[in-house]
Parts: structure tokens; C-alpha cells; sequence
């Protein structure tokens, strides 16, 4: 079946001197992986497209049983300008990719978490100040996989328990009285909003790495996050 659809690059992976493999979320077919003619050579005119987080839009010809689709026509369906060129931006791309390429499981659909993926990346790329960016998109991906933090009464969020309790939990993993009270308040924000909320550096590198175990607990076999060191990296 001819397919004209958008996907969102994930994973690029050198299969040969010739070929890629390519693993996008796509609109209405979920997560595939693909297999595209492209050499090493600098001048490959389209090298540039299989970047993270690029969204195309392209032909293939799907087919349930193949284990590669073939991609058509591949061409930008959303130009970016600034996750290239902008160190925080670009430290927040990697981090979303890695995310994303440890945590989507292959075949995976749910045009939800496609059209939020699409939006959130512009919604980056345009940013003034992009500083809280990663911790509201923490945030808001859990809603996607089923354990959106429940916004209940409580001084601390514990984290095995996805809910905010008023008495401190006997294990480790829940944030204390301060940290729990900015997860509150950037619940149920827009991006515009939750850019605009302060918070001290030290209480957004924890909320980084709560939110990191987080996903941790309620996903089975995620493995280490690797680029969360460059995000600490950034911004200290």
C-alpha cells in the first residue's frame, strides 16, 4: 500500500557504506524502521534530514511484513533553525532522543504521542528561553505512557506511588517538601506558561533526575540515560 505520512527521526544507525536504517515515529503506523540509501560522503544532499528529531514527511510502500519500509520522497515537513546551533537546545535534543529511542518499543502507535512529539520539538526550536524545557517535557510524556502525576493533596510526590502524599514515604524515591511543590506547580501547564516559571537551578537539576528515575520505575528494562550528564553539564 502507497502511504504518503509524516515520522519523526529517532534512531539513525550505519547498516553499510550505502545504507541506513532509520527508526521514525510515523502518523498512523507507529514506530518503523527503515532503510535508506545514503553514503558517507559529505556532499549527500540528504544526510541532513536523518538528524534527531527531524520531522519529514515522505512515500513508503507499507507493508506489515517487511521488517524495513523503504522511504520515498523524504523531504522536511517542519524546517528547524535553532536545535543545530543553540547548545541548550542541542543538549536538550539529544537528551529527548535518547528518551525516546530507550523508551519506544519497535511497531509502538499512538498519534497522540505523535502529534505532541511534532509540537513539543517546534515548540523548542522556537523557544526565548528554553531553560525549563526538558523538565515540563519530562512532565508531559509520562501522560503519554500512563502515569501522569496525579495532582493530589500532599507535601511530598512520591515517585513508585506517581502521587503527591502528606506524609514523607519510608523509601528514597519521592522528592522532598520544595522540589515537590515546583512538580505541582508546573502540572497541567502549557509550554508558554511553564517557560515562564522561575526555578532555582538546583531545583530543576532535581526535578532532571527525579523525573529520569521516574520514568525508571514505571518502564520495565530502561536503560541508562547517558546524555543526562551533558544536560548537568550545561547548565553548571
Amino acid at each position: 500500500m502507497n502511504l504518503t505520512t509524516q515520522g519523526i527521526v529517532i534512531q539513525t544507525i550505519r547498516y553499510s557504506d550505502s545504507k541506513l536504517i532509520i527508526k521514525l515515529l510515523c502518523e498512523n503506523i507507529g514506530y518503523k524502521s527503515f532503510l535508506v540509501r545514503s553514503s558517507k560522503r559529505p556532499s549527500n544532499a540528504t544526510q541532513h534530514l536523518f538528524q534527531p528529531l527531524r520531522i519529514l514527511e515522505f512515500e513508503t510502500d507499507f507493508q506489515e511484513v517487511n521488517r524495513f519500509l523503504s522511504i520515498k520522497a523524504p523531504r522536511l515537513a517542519a524546517p528547524l533553525y535553532n536545535l543545530t546551533i543553540d547548545p541548550i537546545k542541542m543538549a536538550m535534543t539529544l537528551f529527548i532522543d535518547e528518551v525516546l529511542a530507550k523508551t519506544l518499543a519497535d511497531d509502538y502507535a499512538n498519534d497522540r504521542l505523535f502529534y505532541f512529539l511534532k509540537n513539543s520539538i517546534v515548540l523548542l526550536d522556537d523557544a526565548i528561553d528554553a531553560k525549563n524545557f526538558h523538565v515540563w517535557w519530562l512532565i508531559e510524556i509520562t501522560r503519554y505512557y500512563g502515569f501522569y502525576p496525579s495532582k493530589s493533596e500532599g507535601d511530598y510526590f512520591d515517585l513508585q506511588l506517581a502521587q503527591f502524599t502528606g506524609v514523607r514515604p519510608t523509601h528514597p524515591n519521592y522528592l522532598d517538601q520544595q522540589a515537590s511543590g515546583a512538580l505541582f506547580g508546573l502540572l497541567d501547564l502549557e509550554w508558554p506558561q511553564a517557560q515562564t516559571i522561575e526555578l532555582h537551578s538546583a531545583i530543576r537539576q532535581q526535578l532532571l533526575q527525579a523525573l529520569v528515575t521516574y520514568l525508571k520505575l514505571h518502564l520495565d528494562n530502561l536503560r541508562e540515560i547517558k546524555s543526562l550528564e551533558v544536560l548537568h553539564a550545561v547548565f553548571h
